[in-house]
């Protein structure tokens, strides 16, 4: 049976970042690494929002991704 490993995770926030060629708004990506994986998906979306209100420019979007290394157990 596999076993989680060194998990981790981390807040994506999506900024808007000007007016492309075409006119289209472009996003920019701003990580937040080493969040602790233990944390409610509640919580990280409370802490990137909070992030989200640091930042000069309008947040597109939170993301959260989660990653962990599995071996045998």
């Amino acid at each position: 049976m596999a076993v989680k490993n060194a998990a981790s995770s981390k807040i994506i926030l999506k900024v808007e970042n000007g007016l492309g060629a075409d006119g289209k708004v472009r996003l920019a990506q701003r990580t937040f690494q080493h969040i602790n994986p233990e944390l409610s998906d509640d919580d990280a979306y409370t802490i990137g929002t909070a992030l989200g209100n640091l930042q000069s420019r309008t947040v597109d979007s939170v993301a959260r991704t989660d990653s962990a290394s599995l071996i045998a157990g």
